[in-house]
């Protein structure tokens, strides 16, 4: 039995800890991480024997292999402790950041006869291997053209964090997404000569620093020409292999795994268009369906090739285990892979500047309020409001370093660290009087939001009370209220959902942080329910309007026709801004909406028009959405999946938001008013957040 350490125990840690736990012949040993509790609450989820806080405690363990999951910068440094220690070593990709470290630690494996693996998982999907099969028996001929194409939008290039590894300098972004390109390269054909590196589209992101969003690399294998292609831009996803051979052609779409050959069928051009396209046409359906039958099957047994992503990770790991050292793992291949990406780094036609060190900003000699979640879409707006109104702020978030890039030059203190820590939380309250919650999780459980937010909404508000604070401040959402029924009208004295327990996850979840505090002796308690909020930051396809599959694709939560509940951001930092002096609020819920100007087809058709594209909408009754839904987690309830739930027609009939919302008691209590022009809140709403979000 192969005893497996895992350091790190950050997002890919799942898809790799899943994947060995299915194995026959592995057992999840140990998994460690700076964060010892980061660690602990990973091994009790996934079923490690022990956890620990360093690289030392993985070291002295008795793990046979180590999956190396940290930061790139980390890989080469912590591999080589773990090898001098005797153990095997599995790398996530990229291996490294130098390609002579790379075969050095192989080097220094090979004396102790040891091995070394480079997760490269696209390598082992299925469909690829089919190909892989097909391409080196020969079957389109010798190779003449490989394209390889990552079209894939960046969400950290928008919303952070900026402190992200591969954000740091223009360079990282090759290390981090290229290896996937480079790696079917490699395999294909080997080691390419590099011509032409276009570096394009450059982003300013907060602090300083430049992301170039397009590159193209064109060069020449043996007698192949390649292209490797690579958008960061948000727009329609293409994760894509073409080869071209001298006797047929191979297309891979590699993110959703489907593929096939493509030959000419017949000399005649009358017949052959027809023929090559019934023929492609057939095996993509016979593909498809049983590409669908093997998922569902796998979905239902639990297992963790259920999905593209997680299939390739876990066939790339299977493969490891299985004996000997393919060469898609080998680490000479993962040194041939970082060589190129330096010789990418090295040839690239246009330079980026490179500023990896935060600035920091001014800090306030006696801040009075605290902001939680100040790095957030309406708390940085709430931030800088503040700020503006000389109010000296303090900002706790985990991410120190992206909140200095945030608030560069900006007169704000900042404290790292977790507001569900109590000694964490009692330092950040002092000398605060006024408290602004705006945190919020994510999680695919209904106890990921226990753990990530109501409990750490417990500790923040207990210690506040215990601090003595003037006025605390925390943001409920409208999704916590029932407002399917268009007969209804909701206002301030509108309570939550009667049936919140069967409500989403997140409705849920702010209903239950509102109970928390509400039920904490002493706290001055004010609640804020922000409506659908739009403007400059905000995702212009927003998922309070409608379902966005695609920029160009609306599925309406219903028909579309009645009246939304918007507001602008601004308008909402205004409100909160006012919550802070106003008088006689505590105790109070607050609707926080704009008139009822705008309905979701309307919405959608100012999009299209900002964005300067077509958009196809169609109304989706909830009942379809339920039915779905249903079928889904149906499943997942009958294999007592640990994600299991129960969905709600009322849950998805509310996303409509068919009820009319009056903040009419809102605008008296704070004297807040929004805005109430239809163009207006088109343009800042809609078109400035589209000129925003294009950039």
């Amino acid at each position: 039995m192969t005893k497996v350490g895992m350091l790190g125990a950050g997002y890919i840690l799942q898809a790799h800890a899943t994947a060995v736990a299915a194995l026959p012949d592995a057992t999840l040993t140990m998994v460690a991480d700076a964060s010892l509790g980061r660690a602990q609450a990973a091994a009790s989820r996934y079923g490690f024997a022990q956890s620990g806080g360093s690289i030392g405690d993985m070291a002295a363990s008795d793990c046979d292999v180590v999956h190396i999951l940290l930061p790139p910068a980390l890989h080469l440094d912590a591999a080589a402790t773990l090898v001098k220690a005797g153990k095997s070593v599995f790398l996530e990709k990229p291996m490294g950041l130098d390609s002579a470290a790379c075969d050095a630690l192989c080097d220094l494996a090979e004396t102790r006869g040891l091995r070394v693996g480079v997760n490269h998982n696209f390598l082992f999907a299925p469909s690829y291997e089919r190909l892989r099969a097909q391409i080196k028996g020969g079957e389109i001929g010798r190779i003449d053209q490989i394209h390889v194409n990552w079209h894939f939008g960046l969400v950290q290039l928008r919303y952070g964090p900026f402190d992200n590894w591969m954000l740091a300098d223009p360079a990282n972004i090759i290390f981090e997404l290229m290896p996937h390109l480079a790696g079917f390269l490699i395999d294909l054909v080997g080691e390419p000569v590099l011509s032409t590196v276009a570096a394009t589209n450059p982003a300013a992101l907060p602090g300083g620093a430049t992301v170039y969003r397009h590159w193209t690399i064109v060069g020449q294998a043996g007698n192949a020409n390649i292209v490797l292609s690579l958008s960061l831009t948000d727009g329609h996803p293409e994760r894509s292999l073409y080869v071209r051979g001298r006797g047929g052609s191979a297309r891979l779409d590699f993110g959703r795994d489907f593929g096939g050959l493509s030959k000419t069928a017949t000399d005649n051009p009358i017949f052959d268009a027809h023929d090559v396209a019934d023929t492609v046409g057939k095996a993509l359906r016979a593909q498809a369906a049983t590409d669908r039958r093997r998922r569902l099957r796998a979905a239902l047994a639990k297992r963790p090739d259920a999905n593209p992503f997680e299939e390739s990770v876990f066939r790339s790991i299977n493969a490891f285990y299985a004996g000997g050292l393919d060469d898609r793992h080998n680490g000479r291949n993962g040194a041939k892979v970082i060589r190129l990406c330096e010789n990418i780094v090295a040839t690239a036609t246009r330079s980026a500047p490179r500023d990896t060190v935060a600035r920091t900003s001014a800090k306030p000699s006696a801040p009075t309020v605290l902001v939680v979640g100040g790095t957030g879409f309406i708390g940085r707006k709430l931030v800088e409001k503040l700020v503006a109104q000389n109010v000296a702020v303090r900002v706790l978030t985990r991410g120190a370093r992206a909140a200095a890039m945030l608030f560069d030059g900006v007169d704000v203190d900042i404290v790292e660290g977790g507001h569900g820590n109590p000694e964490t939380a009692k330092a950040a309250l002092a000398g605060i009087d006024t408290v602004y919650h705006l945190a919020k999780t994510e999680g695919k459980r209904w106890q990921d939001y226990l753990d990530g937010d109501v409990a750490p909404t417990r500790v923040l508000g207990e210690a506040a009370a215990a601090a003595g604070v003037k006025r605390f401040i925390y943001t409920g959402t409208i999704d916590s209220y029932a407002s399917a029924d268009q007969r209804a009208t909701i206002d301030n004295a509108t309570p939550v959902d009667p049936a919140i327990t069967r409500r989403n996850h997140y409705a849920r979840s702010k209903a239950a942080c509102e109970a928390v505090l509400r039920a904490i002796p002493g706290l001055p308690l004010v609640i804020i329910r922000p409506a659908i909020v739009i403007g400059e930051g905000a995702p212009p396809a927003h998922p309070g309007v409608a379902r966005f599959p695609s920029e160009t694709q609306v599925d309406y939560w219903g028909d579309g026709s009645n009246f939304l509940p918007l507001v602008l951001v601004d308008d909402v930092a205004e409100a909160l801004a006012l919550a802070r002096t106003a008088d006689g609020i505590e105790g109070k819920a607050m609707l926080v909406t704009g008139p009822p100007l705008m309905t979701a087809q309307d919405y959608v058709a100012e999009l299209a028009k900002a964005m300067g594209t077509r958009i196809t909408a169609a109304p989706r009754p909830a009942w379809r959405n339920w039915f779905a839904d249903w079928v889904k987690e149906g499943a997942k309830n009958a294999v007592r999946h640990p994600n299991r739930r129960w969905p709600s027609l009322h849950d998805w009939a509310s996303k409509s938001h068919r009820s009319r919302y009056d903040a009419a008691q809102t605008e008296a209590s704070l004297g807040w008013e929004p805005v109430r022009d239809r163009d207006t809140l088109i343009k800042r709403g809609i078109a400035d957040a589209v000129e925003a979000y294009l950039v």
